[in-house]
Formats: C-alpha cells, structure tokens, sequence
C-alpha cells in the first residue's frame, strides 16, 4: 500500500484546517437518509461522515492514513477500515451510498479506484464524489502547493471524470459550485 506521509503528522490537526462541506447538501445528494451502509472512502478522521450517522445503518470510513483511521476510530458509532481505494475488501454490491470527498486526486490508479467503488455499490445505490475543481485558480494554487510538498496528487478535471464513468456504462450528475465539483452516480 502506497501511503501519503502527509496525512500521518496532519492528522491531529486536520479537522482544525479543513472543514466538512454542508451536510444537508450531502444529505440530499446521497439520498439519505438509508437503511443500508455508507461508505466514505478517503474519509480520514470522519470529518464529513461523522454527522451523518443518524442517517444510515452503518458508517465505515475508508483510508490508508494510520494516524487519520486514528481520530476516526474517536468518533462513536464509526467504523475505520484501512485499504486503498484501488483495493476495496469488500464483496459487491455491498453498500447502498458512497462518499468520496477530496480524496480522488489523491489516489494513484484512478480508473481502478472508480471501478472498485462500482463494484461494491448495490443495486439502486449512489454514489458521490466532490473533488475540487481544477479549473479554478485558487484549485490550482493547491494544486501547485501539494506538487511542491511532494504529495503526488493528480488533480483532474470534472469532466474527465464525468467521462471515465460514461465510458463505464452509466450517467453520472456533474455539478460545478466555485471551486467544487460534485459527481453523483445512481444506479
């Protein structure tokens, strides 16, 4: 497993710095509330899916980092999965919603990631992912900062993802907020 040292010092500090996105639009996009499992991988501390517990049966928060699994497992009623996403253990068709959050320009193999995270959504599930917008300049500012810090990011734009996921066979949702995008894919 290819880990991100980044992550292991930031940890104890990372809900400080980055706050999660509203909920009610999470909420709202996921479909929630479900009777079934959510997944959010990259989820790291749990910053984003700590307050949607209430609205699934079951929180799994997905992540390589150590020290980021380490602050979620603080969290009640979460439970902190160590995996990549290219490599999910889990059978498919297993969670009803997942949650991506700027994690995907983090992730080495990003086809692979995509295709592991259709494989384990279930029928009639949905999945999201919010990643910043590389069209935007402070995004690429970011962009340009993590490159320097040596943390092997590969922003893409909105629309490659969009496009990736067409080519798989479905219709994704594609939304621009500022410098945010948002993919939702129902299936």
């Amino acid at each position: 497993m290819r880990e991100n040292v980044h992550f292991e010092w930031l940890a104890p500090w990372y809900e400080k710095i980055f706050k999660p996105p509203p909920r009610e639009e999470i909420e709202r996009l996921l479909q929630l509330p479900t009777s079934g499992w959510l997944l959010d991988v990259g989820g790291g501390t749990g910053r984003v899916t700590s307050s949607l517990v209430a609205v699934a049966r079951r929180v799994i928060v997905l992540d390589l980092s150590m020290g980021m699994l380490r602050q979620a497992r603080l969290k009640p009623a979460l439970l902190p999965v160590r995996a990549q996403a290219e490599f999910l253990p889990f059978q498919a068709h297993t969670f009803d919603r997942i949650l991506m959050v700027d994690t995907f320009h983090h992730l080495a193999d990003q086809r692979r990631a995509l295709e592991e995270l259709l494989r384990i959504l279930a029928f009639g599930g949905v999945l999201m992912i919010e990643e910043p917008n590389y069209h935007h300049p402070l995004v690429k500012l970011i962009a340009l900062f993590e490159r320097v810090m040596g943390m092997n990011s590969h922003f893409v734009y909105g629309e490659n993802i969009e496009s990736a996921l067409r080519q798989m066979g479905y219709a994704p949702e594609y939304r621009i907020d500022g410098a945010i995008i948002r993919i939702v894919v129902r299936t």
